[in-house]
């Protein structure tokens, strides 16, 4: 499935789907601009190519951990913003 394809149906998901969409969307957009292939991310962060392919399609619901060891692939940290403060909440 599509990003196009899900955003014609998105108005009856829940925000937590949501927001899991829009993660491993921008997860795989970054991906890409990086210029790096699933293949080497997969290898990067020892997880299967058709995992990672999982994932940036819709077609596999990724746990924190492995959301985190993408993102980890990416260089990327995970953060979270206060919904009120907009400010970003760090350890």
């Amino acid at each position: 499935m599509k990003w196009t394809d899900v955003k014609k149906d998105i108005s009856s998901i829940s925000q937590e789907d949501k927001n899991l969409i829009e993660l491993t969307a921008l997860l795989a957009s970054l991906r890409k601009e990086k210029k790096m292939t699933q293949k080497e991310l997969a290898e990067k962060v020892h997880v299967s190519q058709a995992q990672i392919a999982r994932v940036e399609n819709f077609s596999y619901t990724p746990s924190l951990k492995t959301i985190t060891k993408i993102a980890d692939g990416l260089n990327l940290e995970l953060a979270f913003r206060d919904k009120t403060t907009k400010k970003l909440v760090k350890n």
